[in-house]
């Protein structure tokens, strides 16, 4: 299992969401699920949630094994003809925050599907309450994690915080986050509304989560490899 997760929030060029789709989940999926420290990558794309949820309708999950080392690589390659960027992507809206997994909670009911890919998944970012980030932590670890992953239709629940590498600083202002897969979307959203509104130890008007459906199947270095060789 990966150790944490870049979790790119992105937009297409007015007029390029052909283009946008094509590069991302194509040539740009390859490179960098070959590239070093990146172990797989699965997009998303925004669904109408009850819920304030920003301006980005994608979201890319990549799996990585150490933040800093694959980071450091990637910066090496990015934009270069080992990973060239499209202009497709506007990336003045890109949002890459990159955080540790602190811990992941799966219901009691052991609900079974396929875990190769994620289904629909709510991620949230947070900020604590002033002074409250420990006890936001705290709560979390300490049953609160395992309650949201045990409501109607949720499959698991992930603890995420902020690494301390990061691509853009304005990632800071969320530096908790949750990523709750569903295995039931009407019913999880419905048993989540007020929940994820009301989170201990949050700021009220800090706070940011999204709906996001599957956008094709998660990819591995080794998926990669047999689509190269196709």
């Amino acid at each position: 299992m990966s150790n944490a997760l870049q979790l790119v929030l992105s937009q297409p060029t007015a007029g390029m969401d052909a283009e946008f789709n094509e590069w991302y989940g194509g040539s740009h999926m390859l490179h960098r699920v070959e590239a070093p420290g990146v172990l797989a990558g699965q997009r998303f794309r925004r669904a109408d949630g009850p819920w304030p949820s920003g301006k980005h309708d994608y979201l890319m999950i990549w799996e990585l094994d150490d933040p800093a080392f694959t980071l450091a690589a990637l910066a090496k390659v990015k934009g270069t003809a080992d990973m060239p960027i499209s202009p497709a992507i506007n990336m003045d809206t890109v949002q890459p925050p990159t955080m540790w997994r602190r811990a992941e909670v799966r219901n009691a009911a052991r609900v079974p599907v396929d875990t190769e890919a994620r289904r629909p998944v709510v991620f949230a970012l947070y900020s604590a309450a002033t002074g409250e980030d420990a006890a936001l932590a705290d709560s979390l670890l300490d049953g609160g994690l395992r309650a949201l992953a045990d409501r109607s239709g949720v499959l698991s629940a992930q603890y995420l915080t902020l690494a301390d590498e990061q691509i853009r600083g304005n990632c800071r202002k969320y530096p908790h986050g949750l990523l709750i897969e569903l295995h039931d979307e009407a019913a999880g959203v419905a048993a989540l509304t007020g929940v994820l509104a009301a989170l201990p130890h949050t700021d009220p008007d800090r706070w940011m989560p999204i709906l996001f459906r599957p956008v094709g199947e998660r990819v591995t270095r080794h998926d990669a490899k047999r689509m190269a060789h196709a």
